[in-house]
């Protein structure tokens, strides 16, 4: 007898990882108006052994409903990773194990577009961009004599945060043969061993970067990470790239940084956002911007179900889980470690 799994699983659906959940799973549906309180979750979750939480249909799983629902085993939710759906004490204390592959499902785009922006801004592209829309373009020159020059291959790269989207973009750098150094503190030796990476502290980073990569995650421990020291420490000419989440940057001194037009920065993410209209970095043509889309890619919104689907299977077919959101990983999210 298959195990029953509640599942809402969002807006991003491909028939053929629907399929293979319902291979290993019973899929049980939530009502369409959705589970408006925890005594119809409690009702729904009764011979549940798992429950997927993607969409809006399903209330948080508190410490309530967990103790109501003990033939729960398995939850996978969605919640950037730091388990805002549900009480992961509570869980841990009755053996529910919790998986969250949001960063999974994202890591790829959003490691390309981190790609995607510096070479731009390796190539002054956002003074470039503006010379051309105003008809006051030279040929074959980017205005860069003063700034880092050009080419990727080669350079000296700092990364700063490593998580899954920074192993990602670990991997689309080797073909530059950057000299890479990186900063992550929580990051698992063997992962580092694995990757080959050369690890340092934020101060020798900042002193090595041609190229600063901002990659971590928000918590009230990297909230204002990079602020007026750390940016005064780059060097002249150095290029800044933030795809992580914008008030890891200090923006009003990463503003005066760059008035000073020795430093290249590209932004898809903001403090706040939207970007107010008239926020000076709109304004500056040595700042390449785009409105937090690194992480949309069409074609990849499957994998937010489907990588979700991938744990639901390892687990009831009894092989290890890649994705468990342990209380450990929340307690560094949220900065208690």
């Amino acid at each position: 007898m298959k195990p029953r799994v509640l599942v809402d699983p969002g807006p991003w659906v491909e028939e053929t990882d629907r399929l293979r959940l319902g291979h290993v799973v019973e899929w049980v549906d939530p009502p369409p108006a959705g589970l408006p309180d925890e005594d119809d979750l409690i009702r729904q979750l009764a011979g549940c052994a798992g429950l997927i939480r993607l969409g809006s249909r399903i209330p948080v799983l508190s410490a309530r409903v967990l103790a109501a629902s003990p033939g729960l085993r398995l939850v996978g939710i969605r919640g950037d990773r730091f388990g805002a759906g549900v009480d992961l004490a509570a869980a841990a204390a009755r053996g529910v194990r919790v998986v969250d592959t949001d960063n999974q499902a994202s890591s790829q785009p959003v490691a390309e577009w981190v790609l995607a922006l510096v070479l731009a801004c390796l190539r002054n592209a956002g003074v470039v961009f503006r010379h051309m829309l105003a008809g006051s373009e030279t040929w074959a020159h980017t205005h860069n004599e003063h700034l880092v020059c050009g080419e990727l291959t080669g350079r000296r790269v700092s990364l700063v945060g490593c998580g899954l989207v920074g192993q990602r973009l670990v991997e689309l750098l080797a073909p530059f043969r950057v000299d890479l150094r990186v900063c992550d503190p929580y990051l698992e030796p063997q992962v580092a061993a694995r990757l080959g990476l050369q690890m340092a502290g934020l101060k020798e980073a900042l002193a090595h970067a041609e190229v600063l990569i901002v990659q971590t995650p928000l918590t009230p421990r990297t909230r204002g990470l990079i602020g007026r020291a750390e940016l005064d420490q780059l060097r002249s000419g150095a290029v800044l790239v933030n795809c992580s989440r914008g008030p890891v940057l200090d923006q009003e001194a990463l503003i005066e940084r760059l008035q000073r037009g020795d430093l290249v920065a590209g932004l898809d993410v903001f403090d706040p956002e939207p970007l107010p209209g008239d926020s000076p970095l709109r304004r500056l043509p040595n700042a390449i911007l785009t409105p937090h889309i690194a992480w949309y890619a069409p074609n990849a919104l499957g994998r937010y179900f489907g990588s979700m689907a991938d744990e639901f299977v390892r687990f009831f077919t009894g092989q290890p889980l890649q994705h468990e959101l342990t209380p450990r990983l929340a307690d560094i999210r949220h900065g208690r470690i």
